[in-house]
């Protein structure tokens, strides 16, 4: 091949090459436009993430504030509600040897009252004891609770009676029904 041969082809090349060039920076620059835009997609999808992070952990702490605030509030009512308790334990106790000792003296008082029927009944002369009915015996039901046979004997009701001597209506139905039966006896 001649000389000149090599310079046409060696032109051909450059004009080629230079034809090629723009297209090639087109395409590099249309890639490097694509990644800025996903850049900035990316970018905005983090910022938006990060937002949401920060509303959720707001969030996880004024749940978590609330709870706390819950918790304390029934940790102070449960200590409120074992005073409350202990009270109530006092007071039971106290009611009991209330109890306890009313019923000593009641028995005390119909055993007083049993005596001092048998002193008179001795001292009365035994011609007015024939005379008289048999006496209607007294039952040791009716010592132990005077004051429940007399609010019955005056007419009050059960519910009544149960409520003035601090009674529950069932007990005051039985003591009823067993000194009937004591009197039938």
């Amino acid at each position: 091949m001649e000389p000149w041969g090599y310079i046409v082809l060696v032109g051909a090349a450059a004009i080629v090459y230079a034809l090629m060039l723009p297209a090639r920076q087109q395409e590099k620059s249309g890639v490097q436009q694509s990644l800025k835009d996903t850049e900035a997609a990316l970018e905005l999808y983090m910022s938006d993430l990060e937002r949401e992070q920060e509303k959720m952990i707001e969030l996880v702490a004024s749940l978590k504030q609330q709870n706390q605030q819950g918790k304390n509030a029934l940790l102070e009512e449960i200590g409120a509600l074992k005073e409350q308790v202990s009270e109530l334990r006092n007071l039971s106790g106290q009611l009991e040897s209330r109890l306890a000792a009313s019923e000593r003296e009641v028995q005390e008082l119909g055993t007083a009252q049993a005596r001092a029927e048998a002193a008179r009944q001795a001292a009365a002369p035994a011609e007015a004891m024939h005379e008289q009915s048999k006496p209607k015996p007294v039952s040791s039901i009716k010592l132990r609770y005077p004051r429940l046979f007399e609010l019955y004997e005056e007419g009050k009701s059960i519910d009544a009676i149960a409520k003035m001597a601090g009674l529950q209506r069932g007990e005051v139905q039985l003591i009823l029904q067993l000194a009937k039966q004591e009197e039938s006896v």
